[in-house]
């Protein structure tokens, strides 16, 4: 596909694919869904990442490793690089046995590539035996706590792909990365901790609670996002631009998405001409994806001794929002050679893509489809039975396409 340039168009997909699981046990993690409704699910992210026919998939929670990642590769027909995240205590084989979750990327089994490595984000060693998360990987770990990791790969771009008036742009780095989850600080939570207050739903020494929760959540994740990007810097040659995606757990207006624009990297979902009204680029969207429902409760450890603070944090958790990117960095070059020129850019939701295209300035064949104005207009899906089956995962996924001048 090209866009009216006549530039060859990569496409790059990112989904957060759901682990379905709890978060709570020793030996093994309880499960949010049946395994009759997670088949089911996986089959319609199958359906829907068919169809979209993307060049490059940058997917998160992929659970259980190796397997969940080869699973894909076979149905979708593409090489797996991966990383495992979280998997507990394994010696080939450990508790909890059902965790073994991380990021990977996709790409067409005749690409050349190179893998660039894993980097921990947060989740080191720290002296606490209880706060131990050394050594990870899908055969032997040992870990006690929360890890994030981000992963690279340089992808040699085929002649196809290529722009023929500039043959040295023979290859670009592509990069995963799952941030940590805690509700953020941001202006609409803050209003929600108020009005919990007013309404004499919390106490004044709850605020305090809250308001350094979000506090030191927006703290780690500026920490991630300086060691991803600083990470990122080393790996990459300056003829080369760069492809980030996964989930951030951040919202546009927080430190952390702040942190990542102001170091030169383009929001491909703005740079293509999409608006960023809420409802319309929401990629969390508890009022409309009833699978968000099941995740809400399990995120919030404070419930046992907080319990009406819990509560305010799960209301912060039911506001739909913009957590799932794609950045483009562009390489080090003249201005006339460095820039993304983005096609169309949208969503992954339900069966199929979706996308809400507006103000496109290359992509003019690009289609607003039925799917996304039917989603638009329906205000409860949580109330009406069977709507679970309309979504492949408690995230909504981002698609963008791009030519490399």
């Amino acid at each position: 596909m090209a866009n009216r340039k006549g530039l060859p168009l990569l496409k790059v997909a990112t989904l957060n694919t759901w682990h379905g699981l709890d978060g709570h046990g020793t030996f093994r993690f309880g499960s949010l869904e049946t395994r009759a409704e997670r088949m089911a699910r996986l089959n319609r992210q199958i359906t829907a990442l068919k169809n979209l026919k993307a060049d490059i998939l940058l997917l998160q929670e992929l659970n259980p490793l190796p397997f969940r990642a080869h699973w894909y590769a076979s149905k979708l027909g593409l090489r797996a690089t991966y990383v495992t995240c979280n998997s507990g205590i394994k010696l080939g084989w450990g508790p909890p046995f059902n965790l073994n979750e991380g990021v990977g990327i996709f790409f067409p089994t005749d690409w050349q590539y190179q893998v660039l490595g894993k980097k921990r984000l947060s989740g080191e060693f720290r002296l606490s035996p209880f706060r131990i998360s050394a050594i990870n990987n899908p055969f032997y770990s040992f870990q006690l706590h929360e890890s994030r990791v981000a992963f690279a790969v340089r992808l040699f771009i085929p002649p196809e792909k290529r722009v023929g008036a500039y043959e040295g742009r023979t290859s670009l780095i592509a990069v995963v990365a799952h941030l940590h989850v805690s509700p953020a600080q941001t202006p609409r939570n803050q209003h929600i901790v108020q009005q919990a207050l007013e309404q004499g739903h919390i106490a004044k020494e709850d605020v305090g609670l809250i308001l350094r929760s979000f506090k030191s959540a927006n703290t780690r994740r500026l920490n991630e996002v300086e060691n991803l990007l600083t990470w990122i810097e080393t790996l990459r040659r300056p003829d080369e631009p760069v492809i980030m995606g996964g989930d951030f757990n951040c919202e546009p207006e927080s430190p952390p998405y702040n942190a990542i624009i102001r170091r030169g990297w383009a929001d491909l979902w703005l740079e293509s001409g999409n608006p960023d009204e809420l409802l319309a680029s929401a990629t969390w969207d508890a009022p409309r994806n009833s699978l968000t429902a099941r995740v809400k409760d399990f995120q919030h450890s404070l419930k046992i001794k907080h319990p009406n603070v819990a509560e305010v944090l799960k209301e912060t958790d039911s506001i739909p929002r913009r957590i799932d990117f794609l950045f483009g960095l562009p390489a080090k070059e003249t201005p006339a050679q460095k820039e993304f020129q983005l096609g169309s850019s949208g969503c992954l939701g339900k069966v199929s893509r979706f996308g809400y295209l507006t103000g496109n300035p290359i992509g003019e064949d690009s289609v607003v489809c039925d799917d996304f104005i039917e989603y638009q207009s329906r205000q409860e899906f949580v109330s009406n039975p069977g709507d679970d089956a309309k979504f492949i995962s408690d995230h909504h996924g981002l698609y963008a396409e791009f030519g490399l001048n």
